[in-house]
């Protein structure tokens, strides 16, 4: 039989239900945000319940991975470890390819999707070195990555010393996190050495993030937190736009079904996600959890026409939920 639900699990699942009945039945995702975003009190039961749960329950009673553990592996692994000198070896052996055969690749510029970009490249198009990423000039080994925690609630990655963590959150738990909306803030400049713009009346509040500036952005447990597809689908070109080239967008969603019941939706949020400008780079499925690993590709990036990449898409990502508004992770 199963056991009732914590008090914490309770808040977390009756926050996301409501979201979903109240974007379901007016479908007005910016109204239904607004209004979430104004219940002062129902954000701070839920960061409380949040918190509680990833510090006392997930962090020494959950079966699964952690979740923070596999974020910092998987970094570590990438940047330290050759993983993307790997990467980038194999975007040049596939140069080599594309200029004994063209007509077998295409070339993909991020700030473009798939559908608009060139299917059949001239027989005399070229790929501009600059756009040839090699080790050397990437971050150096020794810099701290700099890491964004979106949706952070109390910064587990905080006494982590290879990382130069800025976390966010609506509400945040603690003041080791800064209040902000990434479905709202703004993107500023690009080459801002310095960080995040802060409110000018709220040093704890951000105004605007930086752009191309992030070797790393976090999505954990967040995405299934929105009600609307395609807002989710948003974030992740957010994303896009404060992460460097060769940058780590890291998603964990929650699924605790079995390893194939999902696998179909899972291939679409892979193709939805790469036409913005990624490629994924490593994915697992866990008892309770997806967990992905995005690298955002350089502009000029070729693709094989074999790979399927010119599959149509939806411009969404949907959750189970979406479908059946009911409870199906047993995680939460």
């Amino acid at each position: 039989m199963a056991l009732d639900p914590s008090p914490q699990v309770k808040v977390i699942r009756s926050t996301h239900k409501r979201l979903r009945d109240e974007f379901c039945e007016c479908k007005d995702f910016s109204k239904v945000w607004k209004k979430h975003c104004s219940d002062n009190q129902g954000l701070k039961e839920y960061s409380e319940a949040m918190y509680e749960l990833a510090t006392d329950v997930w962090g020494t009673k959950c079966d699964g991975k952690d979740r923070t553990t596999w974020c910092k592996d998987t970094v570590e692994e990438y940047f330290h470890k050759g993983k993307l000198e790997e990467i980038l070896e194999k975007d040049k052996r596939r140069q080599e390819y594309y200029e004994q055969n063209k007509d077998n690749f295409f070339i993909k510029n991020p700030t473009e999707s798939t559908k608009t970009a060139s299917n059949v490249p001239k027989i005399d198009e070229k790929i501009p070195t600059e756009n040839i990423q090699t080790v050397s000039n990437l971050r150096k080994i020794d810099e701290k990555i700099c890491l964004l925690d979106v949706g952070s609630c109390y910064n587990p990655f905080h006494d982590i010393e290879d990382f130069e963590t800025t976390a966010v959150d609506i509400t945040p738990a603690n003041k080791q996190v800064y209040q902000c909306d990434f479905l709202t803030v703004d993107i500023s400049a690009e080459n801002q050495c310095n960080g995040p713009d802060f409110d000018a009346e709220n040093a704890t509040k951000i105004a605007a993030l930086p752009k191309n500036h992030f070797n790393v952005v976090v999505f954990s447990l967040l995405l299934s937190y929105i009600p609307c597809p395609h807002a989710r689908l948003q974030m992740c070109e957010k994303a896009h736009k404060v992460l460097t080239t060769n940058g780590l967008l890291l998603i964990i969603t929650p699924d605790s079904s079995h390893q194939n019941k999902h696998a179909s939706n899972m291939k679409k949020w892979k193709a939805e996600i790469e036409d913005i400008g990624f490629c994924r780079v490593k994915y697992e499925k866990d008892k309770h959890l997806h967990l992905m690993a995005f690298r955002k590709i350089p502009p000029n990036f070729i693709i094989d026409k074999r790979s399927g990449q010119n599959t149509k898409l939806e411009k969404l990502l949907n959750i189970p939920q979406d479908f059946n508004n009911t409870v199906d992770n047993a995680c939460l």
